[in-house]
């Protein structure tokens, strides 16, 4: 079971996932993948052993990205989990059709994004951000958060709005469509310490709001970290999606729900 509490107070939770399999199944693949597209055996882990240049980085993580996409294994690893989320988020769910693919190599600070809350950019509060690692993620590699943000005014964290230092993420640029920022909103440097790395294994998740401060600065640790952050959301909740429809695609739905959805359509095709 998901621990409510902990989410309510401190606006981030690990999860157990119940079902690891589609995790491990994408672990797998992507692996066989990156041997496909480097022509030799490379873990995950030590990718950047292989691939120190930028240019060819992002070349790999935009075919990388293409890949995950088109298997799906985003929708399949939440779909698993199911009586997870259910009984965390309701019967009736969507998830993030085209979730990220992020890979963070080592002492690479163009690898991550930085601290940041999403409704800096339009996120919604009602909208869960699951992160799922592809390798085990130590405190010194992974993702931080800052603890109780989720209920503070964006007032509380002001910012400045720059263009991003890496002159290779622009607006519609390979880096940009890999979810860079390519206009970041700053926090004030002061944030770090109010933040908190929250150490993964393999079949383990940490599920936040979008309202969460998070983020990485730049990856401490050893090891490439792999890993996809994908969104739940729950289907009637009042998210105004018009500026993108197709943002995400149906996951489950209550027994009423289906039953609704079945008239409305035989309406439409007027079968009586």
């Amino acid at each position: 079971m998901i621990d409510i509490e902990h989410f309510a107070e401190k606006g981030w939770v690990v999860i157990d996932f119940v079902d690891p399999s589609p995790v491990l199944e994408a672990r797998e693949a992507l692996q066989e993948e990156l041997k496909r597209l480097l022509g030799k055996e490379v873990s995950l882990e030590e990718y950047h052993k292989e691939v120190e240049e930028d240019l060819l980085h992002t070349d790999i993580q935009t075919k990388m990205t293409a890949f995950f996409r088109e298997k799906h294994f985003g929708k399949a690893i939440i779909e698993k989990q199911l009586p997870l989320f259910k009984s965390f988020m309701g019967l009736d769910l969507w998830v993030q059709r085209n979730p990220y693919l992020r890979m963070a190599r080592p002492n690479k600070p163009q690898d991550n994004i930085g601290y940041h809350r999403d409704t800096f950019y339009g996120g919604s509060p009602y909208e869960l951000s699951v992160l799922v690692p592809y390798v085990d993620v130590e405190a010194d590699s992974a993702l931080q958060v800052m603890t109780g943000s989720h209920t503070l005014p964006e007032s509380h964290f002001p910012t400045t709005q720059v263009e991003n230092p890496d002159a290779a993420v622009r607006k519609g640029s390979s880096k940009h469509q890999l979810g860079f920022l390519y206009a970041p909103k700053v926090m004030e440097p002061s944030v770090a310490k109010d933040m908190t790395p929250v150490p993964l294994k393999v079949g383990q998740a940490i599920a936040f709001s979008l309202s969460t401060v998070h983020g990485s600065v730049v990856n401490k640790g050893q090891f490439t970290r792999w890993s996809s952050d994908i969104r739940v959301l729950n289907a009637f909740a009042p998210v105004d999606l018009s500026a993108r429809p197709d943002y995400y695609e149906p996951l489950s739905s209550s027994a009423v729900t289906a039953q609704a959805q079945e008239y409305f359509l035989a309406s439409e095709k007027g079968v009586n």
